[in-house]
């Protein structure tokens, strides 16, 4: 262990005690052989303020912003980069030479565990996204910008629309798209990504099972259960599956390069969070 080189870094949001991250990090700081602290810290929008002071007086390296504060934490920071402002949402802060700028590696988590551990061929992919919430915005935009053309089911239309104009001209210009979809695009997708919480703690599924196919790179952003039943239909249907846990882990690397300028092995990370979730259940 390298003590000359020692971080702090945290995750804040509430609730907060679920969070996987502190596990996570810890195992990227040891295979960096970097002596660390990670903490998790509970806060909402009216602690924040006081928090983010605090953290800087500390000399925070890496901060890692879950929910409510993603789009709370915006004014509070120095500078935000170009994707985090269009997507209105930051999950990753830096704190290089002092200056606080935030990230959003949601999606691009998302889109490296779709080709890394799923296989998958984005540009030129048709994909469908399941949503039009924060976690559907990052997606669709690194999915776009990545050559597919992304089509957004959601229950309420005016959502799928409104995600659209915001983010298809970014999108083209990568020579993606992104437009509104009907579940029908799924028997010609050669992606499907479920960003809504349907399924967490529970049997059910965003969609019919009879719509899976085995041409299909499915991928859940839900992770408890790890296999949900989208992910068990998936499978049964032939298709390639990658669990939520991967994204989460995924997103995390990416936060690493920005916070730390290092990129961590995928693997001790994903140990690391299934050793603390087989702990939970004991």
């Amino acid at each position: 262990m390298n003590t000359q080189q020692s971080l702090l870094a945290a995750v804040i949001g509430k609730p907060i005690s679920h969070s996987l991250s502190p596990a996570i990090y810890r195992s990227a700081f040891a295979s960096q052989g970097i002596e660390g602290e990670y903490r998790a810290v509970e806060a909402d929008s009216s602690t924040i303020s006081a928090l983010l002071a605090e953290l800087r007086v500390q000399h925070i390296s890496g901060l890692s912003v879950t929910m409510p504060l993603k789009e709370a934490i915006i004014s509070h920071l120095d500078v935000i980069d170009a994707d985090a402002e269009l997507l209105n949402a930051v999950n990753c802060v830096d704190f290089i030479d002092g200056v606080a700028t935030g990230h959003n590696t949601d999606g691009d988590g998302c889109c490296d565990a779709l080709e890394q551990q799923g296989g998958a061929l984005l540009s030129g992919a048709h994909a469908v996204v399941l949503g039009a919430g924060g976690t559907a915005r990052s997606v669709a935009l690194a999915l776009g910008r990545r050559g597919a053309r992304v089509a957004i089911i959601n229950r309420t239309t005016e959502n799928a629309e409104a995600l659209v104009r915001a983010l298809a001209p970014s999108a083209r210009l990568s020579g993606g798209d992104i437009v509104v979809g009907s579940i029908a695009e799924i028997a010609r997708a050669g992606v499907l990504v479920n960003t809504t919480s349907v399924g967490m703690h529970s049997e059910e599924s965003p969609i019919s099972a009879n719509v899976m196919h085995r041409n299909l790179v499915v991928l859940d952003a839900v992770y408890s259960p790890m296999e949900t039943t989208l992910l068990k239909a998936a499978r049964q249907a032939g298709g390639v599956t990658v669990d939520g846990l991967w994204m989460l882990i995924q997103q995390a690397r990416r936060q690493c390069v920005y916070q730390f300028g290092w990129n961590p092995d995928a693997v001790p990370m994903r140990e690391a969070a299934e050793r603390e979730l087989a702990a939970r259940r004991k």
